[in-house]
């Protein structure tokens, strides 16, 4: 007889944010993903970071960001992807947590394949 070992893998989605002069870094944890953006989960004191500081009437009030994407998909595999974002916009979800919904520009080729797979890869439900 032979002994079986099964590995629980779960999907997960990491984002992995720094701001485009490089002075800040955030490790988000991504909560939704398409292939026009991401959504990802951040405290009170991440929200007043992402906040630009040359805020005036004709500049953007958050900060491009640029994106550095983890794909864990349900059999283990792992994908990376990097791209640019612009917050689209932000939500209060509790007290000191928020969504974080950002667009991309400038996906990495192959960008939105993986994406796509990851997609359906969460749909997909196991038969065993």
């Amino acid at each position: 007889m032979k002994a079986k070992e099964n590995l629980v893998t779960q999907q997960y989605l990491r984002v992995d944010a720094m701001t485009e002069d490089g002075s800040q870094v955030f490790d988000l944890l991504g909560s939704q993903i398409s292939p026009r953006g991401v959504c990802a989960v951040c405290s009170d004191v991440h929200i007043a970071q992402l906040h630009s500081k040359d805020h005036t009437e004709g500049q953007p009030r958050f900060q491009s960001l640029l994106l550095t994407l983890e794909l864990g998909f349900s059999g283990g595999e792992r994908v990376q992807l990097e791209t640019a974002a612009k917050i689209q916009s932000i939500r209060r979800v509790s007290q000191q947590e928020f969504e974080v919904f950002m667009g991309f520009s400038g996906m990495v080729q192959d960008g939105y394949r993986h994406i796509s797979r990851y997609i359906v890869d969460s749909g997909e439900t196991s038969t065993e």
